[in-house]
């Protein structure tokens, strides 16, 4: 039986995703907001097309902007619950 979608899970990946770029893990907090992160779009890509793979939840780049990692984690569980 495949684990459930929490947003824990999810703040996992994203942070596991996220530090494998080169983001100092210390400023990945849940309130930490995707565009004081300095990551590039290569980057934003590759975290939106794992998030596809891991969770069929497409999430547009330009949405990324505004939220923040705990909110990116949540917005994915509600998307991965339909």
């Amino acid at each position: 039986m495949a684990q459930p979608v929490t947003v824990e899970t999810v703040r996992d990946l994203i942070r596991t995703e996220l530090v494998d770029s080169g983001v100092e893990e210390e400023t990945l907090t849940p309130d930490a907001r995707f565009d004081d992160l300095d990551i590039d779009s290569l980057d934003a890509a590759e975290l939106m097309s794992t998030l596809k793979r891991e969770y069929g939840v497409t999430i547009p780049r330009p949405e990324l902007a505004e939220v923040t990692v705990d909110q990116l984690a949540r917005r994915v569980v509600e998307a991965a619950a339909r």
